[in-house]
This record gives C-alpha cells, sequence and structure tokens, in this order.
C-alpha cells in the first residue's frame, strides 16, 4: 500500500519576474514503469488512467490589489504535446486546460489524462509572470504532479527522474537563446526583430509569434530564420520613442554583425510599430554600412499608432498625453511640440526622409489594424488613415451578422483596454475547441497605392476624413495626422489588413497569451503565411511607384539632429510610482535583514508586511 507521499512524483517551488515565463516537459512512459515496478508500487498503479497537476500562487495574498507593484498574477496553460491551435478538439483528453489569472493563494488543478493507449505521453507547461510594473519583484508558485488529486496537499520536497517519468523546467533564456545549430551554420541569415509596445515585454507577450515563425523553418532549407527581439525596453517604455528607438537600433546592429545577416525583418505591435521604424531610420543615419548589403525582407505593424493619438480622444486623454502621464512617451504619441526638434512633433520628422527611403527598400510593408474593441489605438492610426471605409463597414456588419445576427459596431475605451491588462476576458470553451466557429476576422486585406489614397482622401473629404482635415496645423492646409499619413505613403505601397476581432483586440491581434487571446490565432497564421512562406507573395508589393521629389509644402529634412540629438527621458506616473514603492519596499526590506543581525537590544521594531 503506497503512502500519500510515495504518489507525489514532482513537489518544487520557483518564482518569475517581469517577463519571465517558464516551461515545464512532462514526460510519462508507463510500460517502462510496469517492466520497473518495485517497493510499495503495485501492477494495477501502473496503469494509472491519470496523473493530477497543481499549480499554486503562493505569494501573500494582501499582494492581489497591489497592481503598481505588479500585478502578482500568473497565466498558465496545460496541453499536450501534439496539439495545436487550429485542430478540432473531439475528445477531452487532447482539450488544453489553463487559468488567465491566478492570483495570490489561488490554485489551478488539472487531470492529466491517459485515456487513449501510447506507449509515451507528453504535455507542456506554460507559467507566465502577470507583472508589469517592477522589475525587481516576483511571483512565487508551487509545482506539484502526483498519481491522486489527494496526494496533491502534500508538501514534500520530489523531484523524481526515472526512465518512466521526466521533467524538464526550461527557462525564459532559453527559450529565446538561438540555437548553437543555427548560430553555427554556414546558410544565410534571415534576422527577423519583435519589438513590444507600451508596458509590454517581449519575452513572453512575443513568445507566440516567436514560435509560429520558427515553425516555418522547414519551408526554407536553404537559410535560417533568426528570431529575436530586445529585452532591456521592459518598464522603460515611457521614456519616448528615441530613446527606446536608439537602444534597439544599437542591439539590431550587433546582431546583424553577430550573425552576418543576409535579410532582415522587423515586427512591431503597438508602439514597437514607431520604435522599429526611429531604430531603422537611426541605423541608416548613424551606421549606413549596416543596410548597404543586406535584403530587407518584411516591415510588419500591429495596432501600431503610426499617426499617434493625439485626435478624437476624451480630452482626459489629451491632457494626460501631453502632460506626461504617459513620460515623454505619451507626449510623441500626442504629438506634442518638441523645443529640441524646433516645435515639431518626432513623428512628424519620422515620416520624411530618410524613413521614408528605408521603408521602400522593404520587399513587404504590412500594418494590421483593428476596426473595433480597441481602445488603445483607433483604426485611423494603425491603418495609416485612407482606407475603403464604406467597404469595410459593410463587410463588419455582415460578418457580424453571420457571427452573432446583430449589426451594431462594437467600441471599446481606453479604460477598458488597459483594464484588460489584469482582468483579462477569455474566449468561450466552444472557440477552444473549435477556433472555425469565431468566422474569418479578417475583413479586408489590399495593398494601397499613392494614387488610391489621393482617391480616397477625395471621396471622404466632406464625411469620415473631414475632422482630419478641418484641424489644420498653423501654416498647413491640412492636421498632423494627414501630413504624416500623406508623406509616410508618399510613393510607398502599403498591405493594409483590417481585423475584427473581440475584446481585447489590441492583445488579441498578437495573441499575448496563447489561450487568453486565441481569437488573434488566426491574425498570426495569415501573418506567418503570407511573410515567411512562398516567396511569390512579395508580388503583391510591387514598387512601381518611385519617391518623387518633395512637394513644395513638404521640404525633405537634410539636418538629422532631430534622430541624434539627446533628450531627456522621463517616466509617467506608473512606473515613477511603481519605481518609488519599490525603492521604499527594498529598503525596508533591507532594514529588517540588517536588524535581524543586531544584538537584541540594538533593534529597532519594524513589522514586516
Amino acid at each position: 500500500m503506497s503512502t500519500k507521499e510515495d504518489q507525489v512524483l514532482y513537489h518544487q517551488k520557483s518564482a518569475v519576474k517581469v517577463g519571465e515565463i517558464e516551461r515545464y516537459v512532462i514526460t510519462y512512459t508507463p510500460s517502462q514503469r510496469g517492466s520497473k515496478l518495485s517497493g510499495s508500487l503495485s501492477m494495477m498503479e501502473s496503469f494509472n488512467k491519470s496523473l493530477f497537476l497543481k499549480l499554486k500562487n503562493v505569494s501573500k495574498s494582501t499582494y492581489s490589489a497591489n497592481y503598481i507593484m505588479g500585478p502578482f498574477d500568473l497565466y498558465c496553460d496545460v496541453r499536450t504535446k501534439d496539439y495545436y491551435d487550429t485542430q478540432r478538439v473531439v475528445i477531452s483528453v487532447e482539450k488544453p486546460q489553463y487559468e488567465s489569472q491566478l492570483i495570490p493563494q489561488k490554485k489551478f488543478v488539472v487531470e492529466l489524462m491517459m485515456r487513449q493507449l501510447k506507449n509515451q505521453y507528453v504535455w507542456i507547461v506554460d507559467v507566465v509572470s502577470g507583472i508589469i510594473f517592477s522589475t525587481d519583484n516576483h511571483t512565487s508558485y508551487e509545482l506539484t504532479i502526483s498519481f491522486s488529486k489527494e496526494s496533491l496537499k502534500c508538501k514534500v520536497y520530489s523531484d523524481v527522474s526515472t526512465e518512466w517519468f521526466k521533467i524538464q523546467k526550461i527557462s525564459t533564456s532559453k527559450l529565446w537563446k538561438i540555437p548553437p545549430q543555427i548560430s553555427e551554420s554556414s546558410k544565410p541569415k534571415h534576422l527577423i526583430i519583435l519589438t513590444h509596445g507600451l508596458h509590454s515585454n517581449v519575452t513572453t507577450d512575443m513568445l507566440y509569434i516567436k514560435e509560429e515563425i520558427e515553425k516555418q523553418q522547414k519551408l526554407f532549407p536553404n537559410e535560417e530564420l533568426v528570431v529575436d527581439g530586445f529585452k532591456e525596453n521592459v518598464c522603460s517604455t515611457e521614456k519616448g520613442i528615441k530613446y527606446l528607438g536608439i537602444r534597439l537600433a544599437d542591439y539590431v546592429i550587433k546582431l546583424v554583425k553577430e550573425y552576418s545577416a543576409a535579410k532582415l525583418s522587423f515586427i512591431g505591435h503597438s508602439l514597437g510599430g514607431l520604435i522599429q521604424m526611429f531604430a531603422m531610420t537611426y541605423i541608416s543615419v548613424t551606421n549606413p554600412n549596416i543596410f548597404q548589403n543586406i535584403e530587407l525582407s518584411n516591415f510588419i505593424a500591429l495596432a501600431s499608432p503610426l499617426l499617434g493619438l493625439g485626435a478624437h480622444n476624451p480630452k482626459y486623454v489629451k491632457y494626460s498625453l501631453s502632460h506626461g502621464v504617459m513620460g515623454q512617451t505619451g507626449k510623441d504619441l500626442g504629438l506634442h511640440k518638441s523645443k529640441t526638434n524646433d516645435n515639431i512633433p518626432l513623428l512628424y520628422y519620422l515620416s520624411g526622409e530618410p524613413t521614408r527611403s528605408i521603408l521602400k527598400r522593404f520587399k513587404r510593408r504590412t500594418i494590421y489594424a483593428n476596426c473595433e474593441n480597441d481602445g488603445i489605438v483607433p483604426l485611423y492610426t494603425s491603418a495609416l488613415l485612407y482606407l475603403e471605409y464604406t467597404q469595410i463597414l459593410n463587410s463588419l456588419q455582415e460578418f457580424k451578422q453571420k457571427k452573432h445576427g446583430k449589426k451594431k459596431v462594437s467600441n471599446a475605451s481606453l479604460l477598458t483596454s488597459v483594464t484588460s491588462l489584469v482582468m483579462q476576458p477569455t474566449p468561450p470553451s466552444a472557440y477552444i475547441d473549435d477556433p472555425s466557429i469565431g468566422g474569418y476576422p479578417i475583413l479586408h486585406d489590399k495593398v494601397y497605392t499613392m494614387d488610391d489614397c489621393q482617391k480616397l482622401k477625395e471621396k471622404y473629404a466632406d464625411t469620415i476624413l473631414k475632422p482630419y482635415l478641418k484641424h489644420k496645423v498653423k501654416g498647413k492646409d491640412k492636421s498632423y495626422q494627414c501630413i504624416i499619413a500623406d508623406r509616410l505613403q508618399e510613393g510607398i505601397d502599403w498591405r493594409k489588413v483590417i481585423v475584427a476581432l473581440p475584446p481585447d483586440a489590441h492583445n488579441n491581434i498578437i495573441v499575448r497569451r496563447r489561450f487568453t487571446n486565441a481569437y488573434g490565432w488566426c491574425i498570426i497564421s495569415h501573418l506567418v503565411n503570407t511573410h515567411f512562406s512562398e516567396e511569390e507573395e512579395a508580388s503583391k508589393y510591387k514598387n512601381d511607384t518611385q519617391i518623387d521629389q518633395p512637394t513644395e509644402t513638404e521640404p525633405v529634412e537634410l539636418d538629422n539632429s532631430w534622430l541624434t540629438t539627446s533628450d531627456k527621458s522621463s517616466s509617467g506616473i506608473l512606473s515613477s510610482t511603481s519605481n518609488l514603492i519599490d525603492r521604499n519596499w527594498h529598503r525596508r526590506k533591507s532594514a529588517l535583514v540588517t536588524a535581524a543581525d543586531e544584538p537584541l537590544e540594538q533593534r529597532t521594531s519594524i513589522d514586516d508586511d
């Protein structure tokens, strides 16, 4: 007769910080166990129909409401090794299990079923940190795996590793490490840079995209796909596009040299689209040799505020942007007039030369934009303003009619979208079982030329585009949004993919978390298949139109000091508050440690947290 302790196969405690994920690969081979039975284990126990897994967030319950230093929750999912996202789940043993928000002192229990006859069973468990605002804090958890649900309560340290049960723990750094076989390969390297947005990180929020692209390696026998991203901008995203872009540029230069890259692609989400645009422009000016012998393949922006966020936002949003609530980044996005740049917004400069010349060199330029449910980045700014709006609206209504039997267009506020980072909406179980029930969310997919944009400007001048044409910049005949849109599309074709995703669309579009943001699976599949598969897709991006001489009203910038002039980067309220609390908390913790080492009569009374 076995005891509860005998039933426990694995019990470990670990912790994750901001941008960290820990992956466990569990391998169970019952046939091996049956042939190696000994001790208290009976023959009947070798044929268990299930194992049981428990993940518990062991952070203090008082941390639940402490969002500024955290949040101290976890995302976790469990799936079989053979599971893939687009499959239809027909039997329960294949159904993935996940918890979007495992708050402190809560547990997540999963039955690892073995109802199918297999020689070996393999499961993958991902544990992802929910921390957003602090680089110092961590969320602790315990993982237990056992033969019975009752034995999950045991807390005896165990780390069984036998021929029949193995568990491999993979850290964030290992998941993102470029394999030696790629580094050492003599094949040409295609370097693909992923860039995250505001209050985000590349290592967890863009991991899904990374792994989906890497699956395409089999289609490229003559080159190596090297997918990477800059990790050091985490918790610094309020310091301004220039600050973030220069740091990314330095990293890209390092990688291009390290791998002797033959091709280069950029994929940016939200603010990341502008950061990567600044970075490539900065490289072209400060290190022009970098781009001389490299093929620029893909420039992709997903839900990126390419025209800023100044127009048609509520007054409190405009005030927050202009008064530094989001730091220098907020000012950049709000088209704040910079004293460093002759009272001209940074995004105005970024839309001119040399940016346009570099953009034109890319084989493909694609923007993915949410037409609804994105309260952070509206459609006008993520789609560069000019669209077939009537056609898109009709497609949206038809899509909603088929899916829900209603035509009402949804919307989302900034507050709703920010709240979704810590209180995440999830897809219904039926969608995870069969993603096809969600319909095809891509409403519009077209390559727009400069001529197309001009016709659309005339078509919608008195309706949809009127507000942007009405609010003119002093000395100009249109708004900054129109000017920036015109400059970025003058002689440059853009593929614009307009999608209709449920809340939270801004994070769904990149599948920030594998199952919580599962509505975005179709979007990432489209991105991967149209940019990292057959070469004939490049024919959709014809560069028939050359960049002409600048128009009379928009001179070329010969002075690139706006790129290199040092700005005083400033953080916003959230980051500053988090840093202040962090410093005080760690100072207090250090005082506790110091006090513990002092003689009893010299100690000062300090209450623990």
